[in-house]
């Protein structure tokens, strides 16, 4: 079987499915957008495996295809991630045959990009996509490590004080959301708007919340998937005993209710106009910042924290979310400089110990040899 590219873009695969009485053929044509879905779909008709000509696939159709094998197993937005920085990244990659592609090449593209001003994370993700992409089709090229990429920028803002934020979303119309986030478990905006009432579940140990959900914003339409970022983000969480006041006062049909049935766009924007009427700037996601810092300034176990924000590893949340304040920084140089202002101190006293010492046997000294 072989596909061929259409003036629309799409590709089609011709596919002989037998033949008729008076010996015709039967023939069923089918259209994809991309070469390995086109072919795909063909070999379910046929259950034969599909076939690739990599000598003419080049690394957009590879990408391509790359992109529709992870359709159904990853994340709608995490596949509008990767529809995107196939579009825009590493561009001059796109119209080479992936079994011509050389070093030179992708350096070439990723100094394209950085020169347009994209940093090492996104040119990164780009080159990883492109290196993930041609292994499917089982072309190799070096790791990321044989690449000259832009400087990695690791700084994150201060965090604005946690009482001052809370002051302004408290009585708020975003005050649930807000808190769901910045109060149970560091929950991101996809989660808290993936929330049903019968996610709530009273037990021995008090009132949970399951996690399991996800109500992403996609280009602009909700997808709803029943599984979360990662699958150590499926997760119970206590129920704080305030914001479960919050969630019953709330009326509601049936269970299946979203706790917060509003759109992405309608939370954002109230809650950066109640943050910038206060003077105050942070990100919605920087809420689940608030979380991980606080818990960490109040000295909980760092696996407790990670299981309850649902972090894979220590890594992001240690690199990413944990941020340290500059006062905690002045406080804990005022202990270091406790320390060394006593060492200080007792040096000197040492010093001028000696220093009297010395003066008493010179002045010894020069009454026996004036006697």
């Amino acid at each position: 079987m072989k596909a061929y590219k259409l003036p629309s873009g799409k590709y089609r695969v011709q596919v002989l499915l037998g033949h008729d009485e008076e010996g015709k053929r039967i023939m069923k044509s089918v259209c994809a957008k991309t070469e390995w879905e086109a072919l795909r779909l063909a070999s379910e008709l046929t259950d034969r495996p599909p076939e690739f000509n990599t000598d003419k696939m080049t690394v957009m159709d590879a990408l391509g295809s790359y992109i529709e094998s992870r359709r159904n197993i990853l994340s709608a937005s995490t596949i509008y991630g990767y529809e995107n920085c196939a579009k825009k990244r590493l561009s001059t990659l796109h119209d080479i045959p992936i079994t011509k592609v050389r070093r030179v090449d992708i350096q070439y593209a990723i100094n394209a990009d950085a020169e347009r001003g994209l940093g090492y994370k996104s040119i990164k993700s780009a080159f990883d996509l492109v290196r993930a992409a041609l292994a499917l089709f089982d072309v190799e090229i070096p790791s990321s490590s044989h690449f000259r990429f832009p400087p990695k920028k690791v700084s994150h803002s201060e965090l604005p004080d946690l009482k001052k934020v809370l002051s302004a979303l408290i009585g708020s119309s975003v005050e649930l959301p807000c808190l769901l986030a910045v109060w149970c478990g560091g929950m991101r905006i996809s989660e808290v708007r993936g929330l049903r009432y019968s996610d709530l579940r009273e037990t021995d140990d008090g009132w949970f919340i399951s996690l399991h959900r996800a109500r992403i914003c996609v280009n602009g339409k909700d997808v709803l998937q029943e599984r979360n970022k990662t699958p150590k983000s499926t997760r119970d969480i206590p129920m704080p005993a305030y914001l479960l006041d919050l969630i019953q006062a709330k009326q509601h049909d049936n269970e299946d209710d979203f706790i917060i049935d509003e759109s992405y766009k309608a939370v954002k924007r109230r809650y950066d106009r109640i943050l910038k009427r206060n003077g105050i700037k942070m990100t919605f996601h920087e809420l689940r910042a608030q979380f991980a810092t606080a818990m960490n300034d109040l000295g909980v176990r760092k696996e407790i924290l990670q299981m309850l924000g649902g972090w894979s590893t220590s890594k992001v949340l240690d690199e990413v979310y944990i941020r340290t304040p500059k006062s905690k920084l002045v406080e804990g140089m005022k202990v270091f400089d406790d320390f060394m202002n006593a060492l200080v101190a007792e040096c000197k006293a040492e010093q001028q110990t000696s220093e009297n010492h010395t003066e008493t046997q010179n002045h010894t000294r020069c009454i026996v040899k004036t006697a």
